[in-house]
């Protein structure tokens, strides 16, 4: 009798194991489901909504570059990309989605891996906060050139003069684009290290004749905000004096991506520099 029981008990043990890891797939499957290939293209991803709390978290960890990507993708998918506190597990991605969410990390690396500023620098005896507002309208309507949304976020200075305000690269890489675009009037665009694009546009001018290839480094002046655009080069005043910055990561289609930068400003706040000005 007590052999019986000794078999029913390893049973019932052996069952209760195959149900709880049974039961950890299915959740882990189910968490995996949100991950596609398509994953960058949706609104959520797209408005990269980190707080400035949780970026600060992230950072104070000292994470390598890979290690930082890791658990801030996979805090944004175990939060369904609106997270409220750090959750690094990535097993079920890796599990069950690896190439997607490897793609995925890259993503994210190429928005945030690079920061190093905030694109606009304080004036010396005051905060960023009191020379610079901005609102988050990625996505707002817009209709110069067509019908369109505005794909980045606009910048204004409390003093309201073109060329009184200097643009500096938010992160160091490579100037990729310069010169006159109807909508974005003088605009420059760098490459970073880790692939993202970041756009500055509407410039009153350029503080030097960058060339295509050229090396610049996080904090480095690249022109003045200011009001150019929506015309032939040199049309100016047109709308008021203010930066537009955009960022972009490359798509597994090979097309360029806008992504909202408002939380990315928010983020780099704190690293404002200050310049005499």
């Amino acid at each position: 009798m007590k052999r019986k029981t000794g078999k029913q008990l390893i049973l019932l043990l052996f069952l209760l194991f195959a149900v709880t890891a049974l039961q950890n797939f299915i959740q882990q499957r189910s968490r995996a489901s949100l991950l596609h290939t398509d994953t960058c293209f949706t609104e959520s991803f797209r408005e990269q909504a980190l707080s400035p709390l949780l970026y600060q978290q992230l950072e104070a960890g000292n994470y390598t570059d890979g290690e930082f990507a890791d658990l801030l993708t996979a805090t944004m998918l175990n939060q369904r990309f609106y997270p409220k506190k750090i959750s690094g597990d990535n097993c079920p991605y890796l599990r069950f989605k690896q190439d997607e969410y490897l793609f995925l990390k890259d993503c994210y690396s190429a928005i945030w891996n690079d920061l190093e500023t905030f694109p606009i620098p304080a004036r010396t005896g005051t905060d960023i906060q009191e020379e610079i507002s901005y609102e988050n309208t990625f996505g707002a309507r817009r209709d110069y050139g067509g019908s369109r949304t505005h794909e980045g976020c606009d910048l204004f200075g409390r003093i309201s003069e073109s060329g009184f305000y200097p643009v500096i690269s938010m992160t160091s890489g490579t100037v990729a684009k310069i010169g006159w675009l109807p909508l974005g009037g003088y605009r420059i665009g760098i490459r970073a290290s880790h692939g993202g694009y970041f756009y500055y546009a509407h410039l009153a001018s350029y503080e030097k004749n960058f060339q295509i290839g050229e090396p610049v480094k996080a904090g480095q002046i690249l022109g003045y905000m200011g009001d150019t655009g929506y015309g032939e080069e040199g049309t100016a005043g047109k709308f008021p004096v203010h930066l537009h910055l955009g960022i972009y990561i490359d798509t597994q289609a090979g097309e360029e991506l806008g992504v909202n930068p408002y939380y990315v400003l928010q983020a780099m706040e704190k690293k404002a520099k200050k310049y005499t000005y």
